[in-house]
């Protein structure tokens, strides 16, 4: 049988080192080592089990006679203000018949000057998720470690999988925190998190804060003091909810040290999550490595053209990060008062224990509410929401009142 690194590819390290080679043909091996009958060749594919994800699925609700337009999604998060007129102009006004600028430079070009490094140290993506899979492929061998805090977002593991590489956890775990209904809030541990860093030795480790489900921040002297202690370990900081912290989590800097990746994306309150956009940002050398290693045109001309308009819209942005912050606070007082346990958060979305989150997810469904069943993340008794506009939210208020009288009568637990 052939062995999972005999890849045919050249990995390079991210300073442009090649790292190592592998070689070598499927043939026509099938699985246990054998020939196949027919002529085809089967090619030893890698097969992660799909990411789960929030958002509407239309297939699912017209499965079950749900009109997905009848839906309000609190699952995934968005602008309560929906898209800027600005960049529905933007993307209506696009070129659609000639290739979009390869590398979006004038995209690029306007998110550097706002974050203050040079043109060269950033990456924009069709969405964050394509950078985690590129980060993956180019910074991961096979038998290569990767290392998660968790719970967190599934593509990590997806990406680090497909490169064919070992993925493993550090579970945050919940802290009293007397200001919430729950009276905890999930929290990083240094310590624990060094400890694991110090015995595995990751290549990469993945680092959503806030994190994603639980709105867990790491403090920005914790990831300074692990880029130090760890130079050989690329740290991907993943900030796609980011918008409600009030202080910087890096500084350019921070990126001086080397091994330091910061994705960011554009799809969540700066409502272009149909057009999907994001951009990464790191020292020279790393961003380099991930330009070469990305399609050419992997923004269309449309979501470029969106995203220039949108950073014209910081009035707008910083109404949808107020909208959104008294939405969550609002929302989960209401629910705490309903007598669901809620969990402190910095993001604009939060925790709640239901019980039975996949039976929770049914019964807001049939009020015309999606939520996140996290039951993927590894908790099976919470689900996530994040507000929407206020009338919108008062639907989910109604929602939970349901789930509370169903569970009163026994109707789920």
């Amino acid at each position: 049988m052939q062995s999972d690194d005999r890849r045919g590819r050249v990995s390079r390290d991210l300073g442009g080192q090649t790292r190592g080679a592998a070689s070598g043909g499927s043939g026509g091996e099938t699985r246990d080592g054998g020939h196949q009958a027919g002529s085809r060749a089967r090619w030893p594919f890698p097969e992660p089990a799909p990411a789960v994800h929030g958002g509407v699925d239309e297939g699912e609700l017209r499965s079950q006679g749900i009109d997905p337009a009848a839906i309000v999604d609190f699952s995934s998060n968005q602008s309560p203000l929906g898209a800027a007129p600005s960049a529905r102009a933007a993307a209506a006004g696009a070129v659609l018949d000639a290739y979009p600028d390869r590398n979006a430079e004038g995209l690029v070009a306007a998110l550097a000057e706002r974050h203050g490094v040079t043109a060269v140290q950033v990456v924009a993506g069709n969405g964050s998720t394509e950078l985690i899979r590129l980060i993956a492929q180019i910074a991961l061998l096979p038998d290569d470690v990767a290392l998660s805090l968790a719970p967190s977002f599934g593509e990590y593991e997806v990406g680090t999988r497909l490169a064919r590489a070992r993925f493993e956890e550090v579970r945050l775990e919940p802290a009293h925190d007397a200001s919430t209904s729950s009276g905890r809030r999930f929290v990083y541990d240094h310590q624990r998190f060094a400890a694991a860093v110090a015995r595995l030795r990751p290549r990469l480790c993945w680092i959503c804060s806030p994190n994603n489900p639980t709105g867990a921040v790491l403090p920005p002297d914790d990831l300074e003091r692990s880029l130090r202690d760890f130079p050989d370990t690329l740290f991907v900081l993943d900030e796609a909810y980011c918008d409600l912290l009030s202080d910087a989590q890096w500084t350019p800097a921070t990126l001086d040290l080397g091994n330091l990746l910061v994705l960011r994306s554009m799809t969540k309150l700066w409502g272009l999550a149909g057009l999907r956009l994001g951009y990464a940002i790191a020292n020279v050398a790393v961003a380099d490595a991930l330009r070469r290693a990305k399609p050419p045109w992997n923004v269309n001309a449309c979501a470029q053209a969106a995203g220039l308009a949108v950073l014209c819209e910081d009035d707008r942005h910083a109404d949808a990060v107020d909208l959104l912050r008294r939405g969550r606070d609002e929302l989960a007082a209401a629910i705490a008062a309903l007598g669901f346990p809620v969990s402190g958060s910095a993001a604009g979305f939060f925790l709640i224990e239901v019980g039975d989150s996949a039976a929770a997810r049914r019964v807001l469904l049939a009020h015309g509410c999606l939520i996140r069943d996290c039951t993927s993340f590894g908790l099976p008794h919470h689900v996530r929401v994040s507000p929407r506009h206020p009338e919108q939210n008062r639907r989910l208020i109604e929602g939970f009142a349901a789930l509370a009288g169903s569970m009163r009568d026994g109707g789920t637990s």
